[in-house]
């Protein structure tokens, strides 16, 4: 079966934590080569106590650490962290907290970039990602998209949702019955 997917993506650490809680890298193993990660996020993966998981994703390329960034691309990164800090979505006003995905932005908008999406779960980093006509996805679209590639069931989904909620990932109880309630319609 064909996939009509991105080989390479960019991802903050949301959509690659939220895969290791429910046992469902696999799915990202299937839709992309590489996914490249800012530097930046490798804190935040020990933080979750991923380390283990992430550095065997490193050791065969299929994550890829970025920290190339030139000064004008840093400039960049601390200007849409602010934009992030300020947007109305967002909790956390500290523009510094907000760095990671920032880099992850600024990967995206390179014009040698070859990731075709980012993968990004906050609603205030998307909005601005999107302003910049970045394509982003989040982790259950990216479940969704499995489910509509036949690759999971609606219950695969279901569970793997409630699975992270059960882990911290702030999936609402909402959000996970609309999924579910959307896939299972005919």
């Amino acid at each position: 079966m064909t996939h009509m997917s991105p080989r390479v993506a960019v991802s903050n650490t949301g959509p690659l934590i939220s895969a290791l809680q429910c046992d469902c890298m696999h799915i990202l193993l299937q839709f992309y080569d590489q996914i490249h990660i800012p530097a930046d996020e490798i804190p935040e993966y020990r933080k979750h106590g991923a380390d283990p998981e992430i550095k065997k994703l490193l050791d065969t390329g299929f994550l890829v650490v970025r920290q190339d960034f030139v000064p004008e691309e840093t400039d960049a990164a601390k200007a849409i962290a602010a934009e992030i800090a300020n947007h109305r979505a967002t909790r956390d006003k500290n523009p510094q907290h907000h760095l990671p995905e920032s880099f992850a932005i600024v990967l995206m908008l390179r014009s040698n970039s070859q990731a075709e999406e980012l993968l990004i779960d906050e609603l205030a980093a998307r909005d601005v990602a999107r302003l910049r006509k970045v394509p982003v996805i989040g982790f259950p679209g990216i479940l969704i998209r499995a489910c509509r590639q036949r690759i999971i069931e609606p219950e695969d989904v279901l569970s793997a949702l409630e699975e992270c909620q059960r882990q911290g990932t702030h999936y609402s109880p909402k959000l996970i019955n609309e999924i579910y309630s959307n896939l299972k319609r005919p």
